[in-house]
């Protein structure tokens, strides 16, 4: 792609469009549909009432099928883009593809994922996918959807932040594997998940879109989407909305799972030119969840509403300037979770219920100029996080809290602000080198420490801070500088060389630092006097081959000082400081073996180890394999996925001792009825096994005392059918 077509497509500079891989994994159908309920939490003794929501499934497809014709047309039709950045420049003749588009009926961005090697995702039901990467998960990894940051509400990690990104509806997730970057925000030890919305494509019928409907067996899913484009040379409008059902499924072994839940989300993306050389973008996206039954934690979730508005504006030829983009955003979540209104989890007459929020607003402000062989891009952004969240007891199970019992997150409140400056340096024709530097300066308090909870108001969280650490509860201040020094070498015309060193900053998460739960079952408490952890990673990389026969390998190190450990002591869970080595490798490979049939490889291995124990939620050897054949309409596939018995785990966190290792075979294909009219289908775990991936939230939740890993679903089809229009 000619850098200023990427440029055009939402890449900032030159060297940036040299730099993205792209490992395209998916064509996932476009998505998103209603209303955001705007209610703050949470009044002490009355139960939120949801509102009704305020457009239909149906209503949304009879907006989008009555949009004006006139603007501008984007090709709908096309795969969503999985772009693995792996080096600082990529030769486009290096690329990995898969077509996991059509593998999987995927509905949630974490699940999304797991196609890629060294990824994973907890599974706590059929929604909030908890993703992983090579070992690193939560506050490690920054989820980013244009440009906005956007924080879960819940203490027990129910909605992770990807939980509320309309995947459908994206074009391009790039996934950052370590840390390769300094101007997509502090930390980021484990990576970065950039969402993106391209700007539409514009044709000669000015308008187009998508339709798609599908099944899925086992849990009786059912979803429905839409997705339109229009607009002209000047500007454009996308319009996206989905809405989907599920039941519980049941496991290979014809256990019930509970996994139901309703799902909604509508969106829309707008952009208009300033002159030649500028434009003005604007998004906004809500999703409304309700029923959603979680088998790995304690409580189910009775709503999950989220709304993120951000706005971008770039110009190029500023002055001395090749390019300057300044961005904003707010991301709001409101969170309600109970013991008794999805299911009744408890035969006792008192309920538990614990509405939260979670709200985020910042901004990013990036300048860039390229001299000859040398690129710079220095910024600045500035980001804050505001999470609440109280533990209410209900006698009777009606909705109206009897008494507040704990101030799990007691008004919370991250500050950050942060500078940057990269450099990128093409050396000679084969060699190519990045230099970064970043300094964060964070503060972190816990403004409603002092006022009561629990049983006669005595276990306020400042007293529990004292009691289990002898910590106050006073602001944090955090600061330090992260850095990034990577090198690619052109060995040959096949052979690619990349390393990359980094040092990052990660600070301590509302719950690591500032959880203040107490009950009769036990303590969850966070430690005030936590230090930040200190990542320094190396990360080798040797790629080759062509179209028709490629492969990659990847070695990598990750040595954590002050590294944030979860440890049990008696009936609390609690937090401390350690050290903690990760390491581990990837393998990829993909071969063309005629022009019907290929095949495509990944295995990963990550090993981690804290200077007492084995890390907790570590995945074992996984190996996947696919082989597809391809023909001018049709298609078929197979998936084989492996994983070996995983011996090594952290008894206070990992349930039930070590994992069984699993084999299971998905199938799938796909058939164009007509031009525009497209069907899929598949069955997973074909031979109907029993298993569980070792990264599991039912692992993790201290809701739940009595956690269990939670199962895959057992043998399940799968069908969708997709229509296309104005192309």
């Amino acid at each position: 792609m000619p850098w200023k077509a990427a440029c055009a497509s939402g890449w900032h500079s030159a060297s940036e469009a040299r730099r993205r891989g792209s490992v395209t994994l998916c064509r996932i159908p476009r998505v998103p549909c209603i209303p955001y309920n705007p209610r703050r939490v949470f009044p002490a003794g009355a139960f939120p009432m949801r509102r009704p929501l305020l457009l239909s499934p149906l209503f949304c497809g009879l907006i989008l099928a009555h949009t004006p014709a006139g603007w501008a047309q984007r090709d709908h039709d096309q795969a969503i883009e999985l772009v693995e950045v792996s080096a600082q420049r990529t030769r486009a003749d290096a690329l990995l593809f898969s077509e996991s588009a059509v593998t999987r009926p995927t509905h949630d961005a974490g699940e999304l994922l797991r196609s890629v090697t060294g990824m994973q995702a907890l599974r706590r039901g059929g929604r909030g996918f908890d993703p992983i990467i090579r070992g690193q998960s939560q506050s490690n990894l920054n989820v980013v959807a244009n440009g906005a940051y956007n924080f879960g509400a819940c203490p027990g990690r129910m909605d992770p932040p990807s939980t509320y990104i309309g995947v459908e509806s994206f074009d391009r997730v790039a996934v950052i594997k370590g840390h390769r970057s300094v101007i997509h925000g502090p930390g980021g030890s484990g990576g970065t998940l950039l969402f993106e919305h391209e700007r539409p494509e514009l044709g000669e019928r000015g308008v187009s879109g998508s339709l798609t409907t599908g099944y899925t067996g086992n849990s009786d899913l059912l979803s429905l989407s839409g997705d339109v484009a229009a607009g002209n040379d000047r500007g454009y409008l996308r319009v996206f909305a989905a809405s989907k059902r599920a039941d519980d499924y049941e496991d290979g072994d014809g256990r019930q799972v509970a996994s139901r839940f309703d799902s909604d989300s509508l969106g829309l993306v707008a952009g208009i030119e300033l002159g030649s050389r500028g434009d003005l973008q604007l998004s906004h996206e809500r999703s409304a969840e309700e029923d959603i039954a979680y088998a790995g934690n304690g409580m189910d979730g009775v709503f999950a509403d989220s709304r993120s508005t951000s706005l971008r504006w770039r110009q190029q030829d500023l002055g001395p300037l090749d390019g300057l983009e300044l961005s904003v955003y707010r991301s709001d979540v409101e969170h309600l979770m109970d013991t008794y209104s999805v299911r009744d989890r408890s035969p006792m007459p008192m309920g538990m219920a614990a509405p939260s929020s979670s709200d985020t607003w910042g901004g990013r402000l990036l300048a860039s100029w390229q001299r000859g062989a040398v690129e710079w891009q220095l910024g600045a952004d500035y980001r804050v996080n505001e999470q609440g969240a109280i533990l209410y007891s209900d006698q009777g199970k009606d909705g109206i809290y009897d008494a507040l019992v704990s101030r799990m997150w007691p008004d919370v409140r991250h500050r950050h602000r942060g500078v940057f400056a990269e450099l990128d340096y093409a050396a000679s024709a084969v060699d190519s080198l990045r230099l970064g530097l970043r300094w964060d300066d964070h503060a972190s308090e816990a403004r409603g420490s002092a006022l009561p909870a629990g049983m006669q108001g005595m276990a306020t969280p400042e007293r529990l801070y004292e009691t289990f650490y002898g910590s106050a509860a006073g602001q944090q201040d955090d600061a330090g500088l992260s850095m990034v020094l990577g090198w690619d070498r052109q060995l040959d015309s096949a052979l690619l060389f990349s390393a990359n060193l980094s040092g990052t900053l990660r600070m301590p998460d509302s719950s690591e630092r500032w959880m203040a739960r107490q009950t009769p079952m036990g303590a969850w408490v966070g430690n005030p006097a936590l230090e930040p952890e200190r990542h320094q990673q190396i990360d080798l990389r040797l790629e080759g081959g062509d179209a028709a026969l490629g492969w990659a390998v990847s070695v990598f190190a990750d040595q954590v000082d002050d590294y944030i450990e979860r440890y049990r002591e008696g009936s609390a869970d609690l937090y401390r400081n350690t050290d903690a080595l990760r390491h581990g490798l990837e393998l990829d490979g993909h071969w063309s073996l005629n022009d019907a049939l290929s095949a495509r490889a990944g295995l990963s291995w990550t090993r981690g180890e804290s200077d007492r124990e084995d890390l907790a939620q570590i995945a074992p050897l996984e190996l996947r394999l696919n082989l597809d054949y391809r023909r001018d309409d049709w298609a078929v596939g197979l998936e084989w996925l492996v994983a070996d018995r995983q011996t090594h785990f952290n008894p206070a966190v990992d349930a039930e001792g070590p994992t069984p290792g699993f084999s299971v075979l998905h199938l799938y294909g796909h058939y164009s009825l007509a031009t525009d009219l497209t069907l899929e289908l598949g069955v997973e775990n074909l031979f109907d096994r029993s298993y569980a991936y070792h990264v599991n939230a039912g692992n993790q939740d201290p809701f739940e005392p009595t956690a269990l890993r939670v199962n895959e679903p057992g043998r399940q089809a799968w069908v969708r059918l997709r229509y296309a229009f104005g192309h």
